[in-house]
């Protein structure tokens, strides 16, 4: 596990949220996250959603 404390603000960027995920980016890499906030099912037009780097899936198990 990395752990973040030492990534500057400017390395942390949301992209884009909707259908319940966040895309974000870390660094040079492009995350999909759960965002059980994201409630709106918004277009996903931000070419990130087509090109990730990872992907979290939660478990059914939490």
């Amino acid at each position: 596990m990395w752990i973040s404390d030492t990534w500057k603000e400017h390395e942390y960027q949301l992209l884009d949220t909707s259908g319940g995920e966040r895309l974000e980016r870390w660094g040079k890499y492009t995350l999909v996250r759960p965002d059980p906030q994201a409630i709106w099912n918004t277009p996903k037009k931000h070419p990130g959603w087509r090109k990730f780097d990872a992907r979290y899936i939660r478990s059914h198990k939490g």
